[in-house]
């Protein structure tokens, strides 16, 4: 495919994504508003949504209520990622596995792509038959073209044939969109929002499941042959041959297989659709314009106190996860504790020792370090299993992640590692001591260390470190959407570094300064939320402005 080819695609996915997809969001959104609904929760939540989604999920399945309207559709259209992202099992066994045992969770419009808020819009909605059309006629554009297309282009002519019909059908549901239409055909080629748009459009999801599904057949498969192999070696030793030890090896060589297709269920499942948001955080910062340092950037929307209200320690810390989760370490507990951005618990990750440090990973994982075990955890938050340990030649403190790897400070020094092969790639030799606290960018990594007044910053374009004295000790960071970086203080207050780390502000914003204990901070550039931990284990989050 060449250039052209290629504008064309990013042509046609920036109508999906910044025009169509808001186009069927707000049409959402005002089908259940009309109808009294306050939030897109509540309506995920109501009887009959729930009931026909439920079925759009599962098949053969027959309710506790209204079964009268139960359906067994012949395709399953929405997804296992789908459904997992609208709704959550109920604990406890219940008297019927129908739709009653599942709650919506408080997903939020913009979680909807097109593909599900489609899905929504055409089966739980009451729509004109033209609207009806449209809809269905611009999800099967975005599949025809853009979902399977591994290439990333589309030709000349099919672009020529399929603009009309796109523009007809999306002015026909929305009649105010012609001047968005006209510039983005007109746009220049913009060739790292046209690679995020590519991996955005793609669909993972369906993939997924079709590994998910040969995987589990495959498991099936390994188990009945391990349960022969197993009668044979009894048949034979009845009748006086003793092929124990060879049935055994064969046993094992099983054995190995399925653990080796479990493996492969799991990261099918976790690994791709939750790295690929975070593989793209550079992408997204290209994409906006510099701060002016020390301007307003944030305000409040929520506090929330945790439950282990009366430890206040300066290694306990809060990380927005990617799904919009908090996760909190509690230094003195031996945890990790589960929250929703409402301030409601979600669950507890008990640790073997004192947790230091904790950084996000993907959407469902975080990494603990663990410096007396000379160890790095990475934990599923959803599940509250651990999906990996690490094992570090030296106590490790603080932990962050850059390009898909993690950054672990030790002892005058920092590693990068790979999670997946659990590889020291580099080390890179560090003034301080414990290194207390990092956050990365693509340019650079900064650090503090306990005892000192400086931030550090270490530029992987001329491999130098260079630091700035700060008017008061480092005591946590978190990186920016432009790559610059808020520090709060021991005296509480917040400055706004520079993305080479060589000029700073103070930063005023209403909330920011904590009244007391030991502040930490972080920024979640796919939520676009930032929470400051303040005295008494008290939250405060903040949206971006």
């Amino acid at each position: 495919m060449d250039r052209e080819d290629r504008r064309h695609f990013f042509v046609i996915g920036s109508v999906i994504l910044e025009v169509i997809t808001p186009v069927f969001r707000d049409k959402l959104e005002n089908n259940y508003t009309n109808h009294g609904v306050g939030c897109i929760k509540d309506y995920l939540n109501s009887q009959p949504v729930v009931h026909t989604l439920f079925h759009l999920r599962h098949r053969y399945m027959r309710c506790c209520k209204d079964n009268g309207n139960c359906t067994s559709n012949p395709t399953l259209p929405i997804t296992y990622c789908q459904w997992d992202l609208l709704y959550t099992e109920n604990p406890g066994p219940g008297q019927h596995y129908c739709y009653c045992k599942y709650t919506a969770k408080p997903v939020q419009l913009e979680d909807l792509d097109i593909t599900l808020a489609g899905l929504i819009l055409l089966n739980c909605c009451t729509l004109a038959p033209a609207e009806q059309h449209a809809i269905k006629m611009l999800r099967q554009y975005k599949n025809d073209y853009l979902s399977h297309n591994t290439k990333c282009g589309i030709t000349k002519h099919e672009y020529d044939a399929l603009w009309p019909h796109l523009t007809r059908f999306v002015l026909q549901l929305d009649p105010n969109k012609q001047d968005e239409l006209v510039r983005i055909k007109n746009r220049p080629m913009d060739e790292p929002l046209c690679t995020k748009y590519f991996i955005d459009l793609l669909d993972v999801h369906k993939q997924l499941d079709q590994i998910r599904l040969t995987v589990q057949e495959l498991n099936s498969t390994f188990q009945a042959l391990s349960t022969t192999v197993h009668g044979l070696d009894i048949s034979l030793q009845g009748i006086g041959w003793n092929m124990h030890g060879s049935f055994q090896g064969v046993n094992t060589s099983l054995q190995v297989i399925q653990t080796s297709m479990n493996k492969l269920l799991y990261y099918a499942e976790k690994g791709v659709t939750c790295t690929c948001q975070r593989e793209n955080l550079d992408i997204q910062r290209q994409e906006r314009k510099s701060y002016k340092l020390g301007q307003d950037i944030f305000y409040q929307i929520h506090q929330f106190t945790t439950l282990s209200t009366s430890t206040s320690h300066p290694l306990n810390k809060a990380v927005i996860i990617d799904d919009k989760h908090v996760a909190y370490i509690q230094f003195a507990n031996y945890s990790v504790e589960i929250y929703n951005t409402d301030g409601s618990n979600v669950g507890k990750i008990p640790l073997q020792s004192w947790p230091w440090d904790i950084t996000v990973v993907n959407n469902s994982t975080v990494a603990v370090t663990q410096p007396i075990c000379h160890r790095v955890d990475i934990w599923d938050i959803h599940n509250t299993q651990k999906v990996k340990s690490i094992k570090i030649s030296l106590p490790c403190f603080g932990i962050t992640t850059i390009n898909n790897k993690l950054v672990v400070g030790c002892k005058r020094r920092l590693l990068i590692i790979d999670p997946q092969t659990e590889k020291v790639e580099k080390t890179i030799v560090t003034e301080g001591n414990s290194l207390f606290r990092l956050c990365g960018s693509g340019d650079g990594i900064f650090y503090g260390n306990v005892s000192s007044y400086y931030l550090y910053h270490y530029s992987h374009s001329n491999n130098k470190i260079s630091k700035v004295k700060l008017p008061s000790k480092p005591c946590d960071m978190t990186i920016l959407q432009d790559g610059s970086v808020y520090v709060i203080c021991g005296d509480r207050s917040v400055l706004h570094v520079s993305s080479d780390g060589e000029k700073y502000k103070e930063v005023t914003t209403k909330g920011l300064r904590t009244q007391e204990g030991f502040p930490g901070i972080n920024y979640n550039l796919v939520q676009k939320k930032l929470i400051i931990l303040g005295g008494n284990s008290l939250i405060t989050v903040f949206n971006e402005c």
